[in-house]
């Protein structure tokens, strides 16, 4: 015997429905998925960002960093199989909702032109499309919500070890070494001559252009960066967060490159107003190498110590220039 017209039609809207649910978890757990993975190579841009607009300093925010990326993780497998999405779904919407409140800081603190991170350093996003898409997100979440269809499994605590395993993961996969920077900066350093007056003797307009500041007799931390250089652009973000953690330390950039790029570079790693001038040709090489980027502590023609961004540490800077601890 045929069914009636109208069940018929309710078993098509409803299997209709289910898809659309099953189609939209899946989305969402992707998405988070996606999220986490590239946040997490590289992890240091994160981290930095974390440090830059939260209370967390330095320390703390390598393990926030790594904590929120396994929620995500742990998240996105729970949503792509559409497990449990009467927990699962407001479980999200409240960490959407602070990323949101974070979002909004960001966007009245700093500008919506600086990139809030929340793709990590392949995907640029501002902070009002980062709210957006976590509102989207919201409201797709609202929509599974309402609906009937979930899966479960009888396993109790499963949210708790799924959390664990995702983050023991981010951790074995970026494990965290607090001691590496600090056990480099304590080793005894040889100190050499930094030699800068062909830079700002030479004639070569096409190559260099005249340093916007004398840095010959200073006490300050001198960078030789590459605008296309990934590493470099993680170096100068870190710099931009101790800068506006502490205004006082100073800074110079010389940047090898395209004015072009240079100006990307700049509004990239929020650095534009760190003094900088345009390095290119051999006169870069000779002060620099080859293996970029190249930090140096400088001290009047005489170079301290060398780091990378690993380990460029605050806190040893201020100390090697006399100043107080930051806040």
């Amino acid at each position: 015997m045929e069914a009636p017209d109208y069940v018929q039609a309710f078993f098509y809207f409803y299997m209709y429905k289910k898809f659309i649910v099953i189609l939209f978890s899946a989305f969402l757990g992707a998405l988070f998925i996606l999220s986490a993975w590239l946040k997490l190579f590289p992890i240091e841009p994160f981290e930095y960002q974390i440090t830059g607009s939260t209370f967390f300093g330095w320390d703390a925010s390598v393990f926030v960093a790594r904590l929120v990326i396994g929620l995500e993780f742990c998240l996105g497998i729970l949503l792509l199989f559409s497990y449990d999405l009467k927990k699962t779904i407001p479980a999200m919407i409240v960490l959407l909702a602070v990323f949101c409140v974070h979002l909004t800081y960001l966007w009245i603190s700093r500008g919506n032109q600086v990139d809030c991170g929340c793709m990590g350093e392949s995907i640029s996003i501002t902070p009002l499309q980062g709210i957006l898409k976590n509102v989207v997100m919201i409201v797709m979440g609202v929509f599974i919500y309402k609906s009937d269809f979930q899966f479960e499994l009888k396993i109790k605590q499963l949210y708790a070890y799924l959390f664990i395993v995702s983050t023991a993961t981010v951790f074995i996969v970026n494990p965290v070494d607090l001691n590496y920077s600090r056990t480099y900066l304590n080793k005894p350093f040889e100190h050499f001559e930094l030699n800068l007056n062909p830079v700002y003797n030479s004639h070569d307009t096409a190559n260099i252009e005249l340093p916007r500041m004398n840095v010959r007799n200073r006490k300050l931390i001198l960078s030789f960066l590459s605008a296309s250089c990934p590493h470099c652009k993680i170096a100068a973000s870190k710099i931009s967060v101790i800068k506006r953690r502490n205004p006082k330390i100073p800074f110079y950039f010389f940047i090898n490159g395209d004015p072009k790029d240079i100006r990307k570079f700049l509004e990239k790693t929020e650095t534009q107003d760190i003094p900088h001038s345009r390095l290119n040709g051999q006169e870069f090489v000779k002060a620099a190498g080859l293996n970029l980027p190249v930090i140096y502590y400088y001290d009047s023609g005489q170079v301290s110590k060398q780091v990378d961004y690993y380990t460029l540490e605050q806190d040893h800077i201020e100390k090697w220039l006399g100043q107080s601890k930051s806040k």
